[in-house]
């Protein structure tokens, strides 16, 4: 984990000013995963933003890495800005990155970033494709392996000629956007493994969300038309975090998608605690695993204190729903061998920002205050949850 400190502390972790903490945790020699968390209020936006970017430079010139893949959680009013700051420091040049709005729990500005930078195989690898123009993902291929990050598309993108505004339109909008990306790099969507959909006003329309995603999915070829398909749901769909959050964009919806091909085993894991989210009209995977040569990733989706039957827990308790949450996300890493201590990268969503403070008493206690993870007060898809949780774990 990384410790506060100015410089490398001899492992790869670094730690950065008073307001932040930068976590470098390698994925062997090939990838790394760096969070920068925002811990207080010792400096400006601007200030912070300029620190967290030179610190990522410095640390991603010492690897001698490229960012494949860039998230950023903050203030819409501070996006031009950090457009700006990104813009000076060589690493972030061309990489295409998706910035949310999410309301930071500490000051103005920034919540956090998250970032998968690789080693480059050659000046083409990795590379950013484009959608005409715009930059909207970055492709790395090591050996025979292929990942693809699609960043930030919106529910405009396909849309803006015909003037549609509705939701589900929008939603339909983003869903194929992405599937043409994935094409134009060779890319089928039953490659995708790992989705982030961010929704403005969530809990008007989240029920509108899953309808259509659930049948673009199907058509996309993930859900089986068949009358007869199981309770238990398809064989196949990719994790997914859902949650509030506006855009710059000021579409109702925007997403990102990572893809992968090659000679890796994917599967789903059941989450033992929690039933089948597509069971009760999600069509999402609680977990995907994928298994490489050398390790294997485990990605959470978005995780709440949900019980069994599919319904909410302890309604209104901040407390006892980080503590079942946590409980649920050590149970699902558990299934392929990781622990907290094997998490890279993690989104701490918080619907009151006053509950940061139990959050980091439980969390104190079982050891996790250097967990790296972005903090983002943002609204949850239901009203009686106060708190969620995605996660990336990697093992040996």
């Amino acid at each position: 984990m990384a410790k506060k400190a100015q410089e490398n502390d001899g492992d790869g972790n670094y730690g950065a000013m008073d307001e932040f903490t930068l976590f470098a945790l390698e994925n062997g020699s090939d990838d790394i995963h760096l969070t920068a968390r925002i811990d207080g209020e010792s400096g400006t936006a601007t200030e912070t933003a300029e620190n967290i970017c030179a610190k990522v430079t410095s640390a991603l010139d010492s690897c001698g890495m490229r960012i494949l893949n860039e998230r950023v959680f903050g203030t819409l009013d501070f996006y031009q800005s950090y457009t700006r700051i990104r813009k000076k420091h060589h690493n972030f040049t061309q990489s295409p990155f998706s910035y949310i709005q999410g309301m930071p729990v500490h000051g103005h500005g920034l919540c956090g970033i998250q970032i998968h930078a690789v080693k480059p195989v050659s000046d083409e690898n990795p590379r950013v494709f484009y959608d005409k123009k715009h930059p909207s993902g970055s492709v790395w291929r090591k050996k025979d392996i292929t990942y693809v990050y699609i960043a930030g598309v919106h529910g405009l993108q396909r849309i803006l000629r015909n003037g549609c505004r509705s939701r589900g339109g929008q939603a339909v909008s983003m869903f194929d956007t992405m599937k043409r990306l994935l094409a134009s790099q060779s890319i089928d969507f039953r490659n995708v493994v790992r989705t982030w959909i961010y929704l403005e006003d969530i809990l008007e329309w989240y029920d509108v969300f899953n309808t259509v995603r659930t049948e673009r999915f199907r058509s996309f070829g993930l859900i089986p038309r068949s009358a007869g398909e199981s309770s238990s749901g398809p064989v196949y769909l990719p994790a997914s975090t859902g949650i509030g959050g506006r855009n710059p964009a000021g579409a109702f919806c925007c997403g990102d998608a990572l893809a992968v091909s090659g000679p890796v085993r994917v599967s789903v894991l059941p989450g033992m605690l929690q039933p089948s989210a597509y069971s009760y009209g999600s069509a999402f995977s609680r977990g995907v695993c994928i298994e490489e040569e050398q390790y294997r990733q485990v990605f959470v989706s978005g995780t709440a204190a949900i019980d069994t039957s599919g319904r909410s827990l302890y309604p209104q308790n901040a407390e006892a729903q980080i503590r079942k949450t946590l409980e649920i996300v050590e149970e699902f890493i558990g299934q392929k061998g990781a622990k907290f201590k094997d998490i890279r990268s993690a989104t701490v969503y918080l619907k009151k920002a006053e509950d940061l403070s139990i959050y980091e008493k439980l969390a104190g206690r079982l050891g996790l205050m250097d967990l790296p993870a972005v903090f983002v007060v943002a609204e949850i898809c239901r009203d009686e949850l106060l708190f969620e949780m995605d996660a990336l774990a990697v093992v040996d």
